[in-house]
């Protein structure tokens, strides 16, 4: 398979056929993918682009990359002073088939993701959004909201700064904040959940009779299990509790390591 590579000053429509992977960089403007069972190729819909060019290169491997030349000088030093970011703004939609695996990286670009089968997302400060994904999703920012719903697989989520909604057919999760409020909704399953937070309150929602084995973390704050607050052990926060096994249920496994903070497990 040979490289091709178009230089887009314009909004068009590119189809690229062989594509095993999708790679966006973003800067500023919109990163929106979405997984069509009826596609067979992949294809891009370039609606806004600044006033560079945008790069789409299909390589020899069937990686398809969309985005700005990142390998000059100059647009590495204009983007720390904040420089040149209209010039690099882009609103880009791709249609992939459900096979091919999409990587998404922006600096403020909102990234949206719907219906694909495992994805990485990566942002500074836009907002993340995921829809009726599956399998191994990857979502981080620095400071923005993230939003995941209808998700059925395992979920890895790292927030320094903003508001972390989750809900879905979940398997093992694992959350990493600073501060923000972060909701966990498990539906269909008993998930394997890991939350590390420094401030901001922890809501873990799981289906009506689900066993819970929860152990809770932290230097302040207070663990609560359907609206009843648990005994800590300690001066600090420190809570151990796990229910007695029920038959034909597999138990969920709740963890949280908080500085300070509520961390609040329902089952409805």
């Amino acid at each position: 398979m040979s490289t091709e590579s178009w230089a887009v000053a314009a909004p068009q429509n590119i189809d690229v056929e062989g594509a095993r992977e999708v790679r966006i960089r973003l800067v500023e403007g919109r990163a929106e993918t979405v997984a069509d069972p009826d596609a067979s190729a992949v294809r891009v819909e370039i609606l806004e682009v600044g006033s560079r060019p945008l790069q789409v290169v299909r390589d020899a491997g069937g990686t398809v990359r969309i985005g700005y030349d990142g390998t000059r000088l100059q647009g590495w030093v204009d983007r720390l002073r904040g420089l040149g970011q209209d010039a690099e703004r882009a609103v880009v939609r791709v249609v992939v088939p459900p096979s091919v695996r999409v990587d998404v990286g922006t600096v403020g670009a909102v990234a949206d993701v719907t219906g694909t089968a495992g994805a990485r997302i990566r942002t500074v400060t836009g907002a993340v959004r995921a829809s009726g994904t599956s399998g191994s999703l990857s979502l981080r920012t620095v400071s923005g909201d993230v939003a995941a719903s209808g998700h059925a697989g395992d979920l890895s989520v790292s927030v320094a700064s903003g508001a972390l909604a989750v809900e879905g057919a979940l398997g093992r999760v694992t959350v990493s904040t600073v501060s923000g409020p972060v909701a966990i909704t498990a539906r269909g399953t008993s998930p394997l959940v890991d939350v590390r937070s420094v401030s901001g309150p922890v809501e873990v929602r799981l289906d009506a009779g689900v066993p819970v084995n929860l152990r809770v973390r932290g230097v302040s704050g207070q663990a609560i299990l359907d609206g009843a607050a648990l005994a800590s052990t300690g001066r600090a926060l420190a809570v151990d509790h796990a229910d007695a096994p029920v038959e034909g249920r597999s138990p969920a496994f709740v963890s949280a390591m908080v500085t300070t903070g509520t961390v609040t497990v329902t089952r409805t």
